[in-house]
């Protein structure tokens, strides 16, 4: 039965099976919130979470590209929850490294199908019920390919730009309802998505992926307790980040490209 006195303490997660999801989802599970729990596979989230307290968890099977099936599932989540939620973390995506030409029209229509409806479609599922929290937040996963277009990350590099236009113009139109709106931008991340590739990329090779999951996870706690618009991971890339918004796009452009090379 869900405890009574945690009601305005629940989260729910995209992209929870594995990854930044699972790591996110975890801390929260620790620091006494009740979990909503989605992905493509229940199996995976069933035996991720064996051994946690299966009172403070619930978990779905949910391809966040169906908006009737994500309506669906907020709708069970949350009203166990007295109709309300706290927090939703939009994390689910995809990742396809390659040249351009070398991803299938399929493989780059996914990729915008998963990144940006997938959070439209959870973002619009979840609005009434975070309208009914006093103080409710939204986290998107957005990246560090959000601040210029990357190279062999083309459609990956756009469908983030999306994100962080959404998170910027929902901070705006949702903070009369309460509703704080944000985002977090790592660069890579040793997690599956990426160790799962078939190419690599002249950025990420030279950018190297030194961040884990658990150094996601830190930035998205600061999101909780103190949002702010954009957050970025790491020291290198928020560096460069800063400099990316205080310098003339031709400085920006040529960062990328000496990356690139």
């Amino acid at each position: 039965m869900t405890d009574k006195k945690n009601m305005n303490k629940n989260v729910f997660i995209t992209g929870a099976a594995s990854g930044i999801g699972l790591a996110t989802a975890q801390y929260l599970h620790h620091q006494g919130y009740i979990v909503g729990m989605a992905d493509l596979s229940l199996a995976s989230l069933v035996k991720a979470t064996e051994d946690w307290n299966q009172d403070k968890i619930k978990l779905f099977e949910l391809n966040v590209t169906d908006f009737e099936k994500t309506k669906e599932v907020l709708n069970t989540f949350c009203s166990d929850q007295q109709s309300k939620l706290a927090i939703l973390i939009n994390n689910a995506g995809v990742l396809e490294i390659g040249p351009f030409e070398s991803i299938t029209n399929e493989q780059h229509r996914r990729t915008l199908d998963v990144n940006v409806m997938g959070v439209i479609n959870t973002s619009q599922a979840a609005l009434p019920f975070l309208k009914n929290n006093q103080n409710s937040t939204v986290i998107n996963l957005s990246s560090a390919s959000s601040d210029y277009g990357v190279p062999e990350l083309a459609s990956y590099s756009a469908s983030k730009f999306a994100v962080k236009a959404l998170t910027e113009a929902l901070e705006l139109e949702w903070a009369p309802y309460g509703i704080r709106v944000c985002d977090v931008l790592p660069p890579f991340v040793s997690t599956h998505m990426v160790s799962s590739q078939n190419h690599s990329s002249k950025v990420m090779e030279r950018m190297g992926v030194n961040l884990t999951a658990d150094d996601v996870v830190r930035v998205i706690q600061q999101q909780i307790h103190s949002p702010r618009t954009h957050r970025t991971v790491g020291l290198f890339y928020g560096l460069l980040h800063r400099l990316s918004n205080v310098s003339p796009f031709f400085i920006s452009r040529l960062t990328m490209k000496l990356l690139s090379r």
